[in-house]
């Protein structure tokens, strides 16, 4: 169970969606946020410190850990990129992408923030569905996602102090879930699709919670905590 009030929380992906709206949800709290992405938004969300990262790149995930001063006490590792199309499909290049972003970038925060993270910190994993459910035109994003909750079970062991969290998400209305729909696909999951505000409030009831799950279920479209 977290208190967020005075603490100092990283979340990746927050120029938009979930993790815009994480941060903001993080501010509200009184905790202290630096958000890292590859662009600033549009409208910065009001006390959050924005630092532009490309979290492929060793160096400046390096780079990046070391102008944050403080030590960290909540990591929310959300980035990611979803490619859709079957494993017969994608090209080399998409593979290379999806999982540069969806593990390496992971890896390579846990990496270079292991020795800023406070004892007993908490993360948040952003994750998906897809992680539970291997599907063969969505392979790339499913097996990457299934392969960060793999780093995240290795990190556990090394550092057993941290109090490690994981959110799986159905649809959500944000430009990575509509990658590759077209616009009657688009129709059909906006029906039961979750805004970014209502997932990040999911992700801080997660994280005032005991408990280390967030889990999506498919046919009734509910969300548990495990």
């Amino acid at each position: 169970m977290m208190d967020f009030y005075n603490k100092v929380a990283v979340v990746t992906g927050a120029s938009s969606g979930i993790g815009y709206a994480i941060s903001a949800e993080l501010v509200a709290a009184g905790a202290k946020v630096y958000g890292l992405s590859r662009s600033v938004p549009e409208k910065p969300v009001g006390g959050v410190v924005y630092l532009q990262v490309d979290l492929t790149q060793a160096a400046q995930v390096a780079a990046v850990a070391a102008q944050i001063p403080e030590m960290v006490d909540l990591l929310v590792n959300n980035a990611g990129m979803m490619q859709r199309g079957h494993f017969w499909e994608i090209s080399a290049e998409e593979f290379d992408q999806v999982w540069a972003i969806n593990v390496k970038g992971i890896w390579l925060m846990f990496k270079y923030f292991k020795d800023k993270l406070v004892q007993g910190a908490t993360t948040v994993q952003i994750n998906s569905k897809n992680s539970r459910i291997l599907k063969a035109d969505t392979f790339i994003y499913s097996l990457s996602k299934s392969a960060a909750l793999d780093v995240d079970r290795l990190v556990a062991k090394a550092r057993p102090d941290l109090d490690m969290r994981v959110a799986h998400f159905g649809p959500v209305d944000t430009p990575l879930e509509w990658t590759g729909y077209n616009a009657e696909q688009k129709a059909e999951k906006m029906k039961v699709a979750l805004t970014p505000e209502q997932s990040a409030k999911l992700v801080v009831n997660l994280l005032s919670s005991e408990k280390k799950t967030l889990v999506y279920g498919g046919e009734e479209n509910t969300y548990d905590l495990e």
